[in-house]
């Protein structure tokens, strides 16, 4: 027995060696996908699973050695932001559940930052043993709904695409972590993956699509669209095969939608779901799905709060009389509503400042450097995609789609930094990173514990609302931190 287990840990030992954390948060996107039910188990899994991982990572230094890779403009910017953030916390309604949207957004940077300087260390090699973990997880998510869907059939059940979307109080949920992680998939459809291996990853990236036709995600359908387009303006000819093969997984998807969600069911004496007809109804009807009104809201709300906003997580309690949602559904007014526009302003800027040093390793590969083009595009794709999502939906609010970008921009972050020459990674300042960092983790752990920590039991358990929350949720759930929310 010991001749046969030993190659094969080592060979697992080998594929993580290095990865540590990284792996961590993508077995946590996997208890996700597979083991929790409903938006609540998910935040409890994210919390657990991210707090644990911090805190191995903070004892062990890795924390502050990962945020001494921040440039200092990069570093004040960060900086800047968390402490517009908690300063907004001061004056809100709820300071307590201010301060947990604060510490998740804290905890969730630290991540990035840590899984960037584990991906930065191993490098493209690192990257592409990575991703068949994050394939595999995928796939048996994707056998999970097919197994679900075809007992359905057998029994002659009718599902729709929210009820098909299993382990998620609402099949977007699925759509804004799909936004993220496809353009990672169609990377192992592409070499140097084997031939085997590309074939099954197709197969994957295509069912995925699938679901995204038939929950009628035309947010994901967008982004997905307009990161190519950002790709193909940055890459041109060098993106031309990745991109091919993208668009084909589409096509195929369509077809796979086709079958199996509206010619099988009809077959069966049942109604197809997610049919065209529903989603240009619904397009024509209503084209923003009553997002104006949250905007609209957001706007006001700017112009009354200008500089430190209405407190992070408090859209909900100023939106509530809308009935519509928790949050503005878009990125930008949700910062600046509840952060304030200086701290929009210092999160853009950090954006411009990641765009320009990807710019500049796409610029320096090699034109036959196919391999690595490959990757840039993936990167280039899947960030464009996010930040296009997130115009219209809950991508920085729900916890799959929060680990699964906290995981993306730590891999395009790690892998940049890994295709620019030493002297860069050298030049990089120390004694903030070493301090700020260690105690940033430290307060946000701590805050997490006190104020987030007492619900974890009862929000796993389903536990139904006690007086205090009934009262603050008259009828309608909020999805925020808690599917049943305070506000």
């Amino acid at each position: 027995m010991a001749t046969t287990s030993t190659p094969l840990l080592s060979r697992i030992h080998a594929a993580g060696a290095g990865l540590s954390f990284t792996i961590a948060v993508v077995l946590a996107l996997a208890a996700n996908f597979i083991w929790a039910n409903g938006h609540d188990q998910q935040r409890c899994i994210e919390l657990v699973i991210l707090g644990l991982a911090l805190a191995v990572a903070l004892a062990r230094g890795a924390l502050a050695r990962a945020a001494q890779a921040l440039t200092p403009p990069q570093a004040v910017l960060c900086l800047t932001f968390l402490a517009l953030g908690a300063a907004s916390t001061v004056g809100a309604v709820s300071p307590g559940h201010a301060l947990a949207e604060w510490s998740m957004f804290v905890l969730l940077g630290l991540a990035s930052l840590v899984i960037a300087a584990e991906v930065a260390a191993a490098g493209t090699p690192g990257l592409y043993r990575l991703l068949p973990l994050l394939a595999a997880i995928c796939a048996l998510y994707s056998l999970r709904l097919l197994l679900a869907y075809g007992a359905a059939l057998a029994a002659g059940a009718q599902l729709n695409f929210q009820t098909l979307a299993i382990g998620f109080s609402n099949a977007r949920f699925l759509n804004h972590a799909q936004t993220a992680l496809l353009p990672m998939l169609v990377l192992l459809a592409r070499p140097p993956a084997s031939r085997m291996t590309a074939r099954l990853c197709f197969a994957l990236v295509a069912f995925w699509w699938a679901l995204i036709f038939v929950s009628e995600a035309r947010a994901t359908v967008l982004a997905l669209l307009i990161g190519g387009g950002v790709a193909w303006l940055l890459l041109r000819r060098r993106a031309q095969r990745w991109l091919l093969t993208l668009a084909a997984s589409a096509l195929a998807g369509l077809l796979v939608y086709a079958v199996l969600f509206i010619a099988l069911p009809l077959a069966l004496g049942m109604s197809p779901l997610g049919t065209p007809d529903n989603i240009l109804a619904r397009s024509a009807a209503d084209p923003a799905s009553g997002r104006q009104f949250l905007w609209t809201r957001g706007l006001k709300l700017i112009a009354r709060h200008p500089l430190l906003g209405v407190g992070p997580q408090h859209f909900a309690h100023f939106g509530r009389d809308l009935q519509i949602g928790a949050h503005p559904h878009d990125w930008l007014f949700q910062v600046a509503t509840e952060w304030g526009v200086p701290a929009l302003l210092c999160l853009l800027a950090l954006l411009l400042l990641g765009a320009h040093a990807c710019k500049r390793t796409v610029d320096g590969i090699g034109t036959a450097d196919t391999a690595r083009h490959e990757v840039a595009t993936a990167f280039i794709v899947a960030l464009a995609a996010i930040v296009a999502d997130g115009l219209f939906s809950g991508v920085l609010v729900m916890p799959q789609s929060q680990l699964a970008i906290a995981l993306v921009f730590g891999m395009a972050i790690g892998w940049v930094r890994s295709q620019q020459p030493a002297p860069l990674a050298a030049s990089t300042p120390r004694r903030a990173g070493r301090y700020l960092a260690p105690l940033l983790g430290v307060l946000a752990l701590g805050i997490a514990l006190a104020v987030i920590g007492p619900d974890l039991g009862r929000k796993w358990e389903g536990a139904p609302l006690d007086a205090q929350e009934q009262a603050h949720n008259p009828g309608m759930h909020w999805p925020r931190l808690w599917e049943a929310g305070y506000f």
